[in-house]
């Protein structure tokens, strides 16, 4: 092979090496641009996604002691029927007792 051929080998190589390295880092730069853009609207969904969850969870709690506030006044209510069926039951059995003397 001939020198001038050698030559021209050699600066094929290093063109094609500098073309393929700039076209590198222009792709790159808008594939990195890509990516940030991707990123950052997924950080934005998460942050509107944790907004949403906190708001329903605070609606989630106040449902909650809504709850345990009408099963408190249910117990309450039981434990009433509950004293006033036991005070029947013994004036029943008081009754009954009077009637058998």
């Amino acid at each position: 092979m001939a020198d001038s051929e050698k030559n021209a080998i050699v600066v094929g190589a290093v063109a094609g090496a500098l073309i393929g390295a700039g076209l590198a880092v222009l792709v790159a730069a808008q594939e990195g641009a890509s990516l940030k853009e991707k990123f950052m609207n997924t950080v934005n969904l998460l942050k509107d996604q944790g907004q949403t969850l906190k708001e329903r969870s605070g609606e989630l709690q106040e449902k909650g002691q809504e709850i345990k506030g009408l099963l408190q006044e249910s117990a309450e209510v039981a434990r009433e029927f509950k004293d006033e069926a036991k005070s029947a039951a013994s004036d029943i059995k008081s009754e009954v007792q009077g009637f058998r003397s």
